[in-house]
C-alpha cells in the first residue's frame, strides 16, 4: 500500500468516527422504453462514510454557495473497502432518508488516488 492508499483508509477510518453512511444515487439513463416513451433508468447505489456541515455565513454568497446548501466530506473508500467513484455534479446523495442533488465536487487527490471528496449539496 503507497502512501496516498494509506492516507485514503486513514481518512475512511476518521470519518467512520465522526459521520455516518451515506448513500451516493448514481442514475444513467438509456434508451426510449417503447411502452412508455421515456429514457429507462439504470440506477446504481454505492454506500460510504461522510460527515454533513453547514456552510458558515461569511462563505454563503447566494450564487455559487445558497442559503440551506451542505457540504459532504465524503470518504473515498465504499462500506466494503473499495475505492468509490467519483461523484458527480448528476449523482443524489441520501443521509438519513434525505436526498440531495450534489451541486459542485472537489476532490483531493495528489496523485491517482483519492484521499478526500468535498461536496456541495443542495436539497432537493
Amino acid at each position: 500500500m503507497n502512501g496516498y492508499a494509506k492516507k485514503a483508509r486513514e481518512t475512511d477510518v476518521k470519518l467512520r468516527k465522526k459521520g455516518g453512511t451515506v448513500t451516493l444515487r448514481r442514475i444513467v439513463l438509456g434508451d426510449d422504453d417503447p411502452d412508455t416513451g421515456k429514457p429507462e433508468q439504470t440506477i446504481t447505489e454505492y454506500t460510504a462514510f461522510g460527515v454533513k456541515l453547514n456552510y458558515s455565513a461569511d462563505r454563503i454568497d447566494g450564487t455559487l454557495i445558497q442559503s440551506g446548501d451542505q457540504e459532504l466530506l465524503l470518504s473515498p473508500l465504499q462500506l466494503n473497502g473499495q475505492p468509490l467513484p467519483e461523484p458527480t455534479a448528476g449523482d443524489l446523495v441520501l443521509i438519513g432518508g434525505v436526498r440531495y442533488a450534489i451541486h459542485n465536487v472537489a476532490k483531493l487527490e495528489p496523485i491517482d488516488i483519492a484521499i478526500l471528496f468535498t461536496l456541495q449539496l443542495r436539497g432537493n
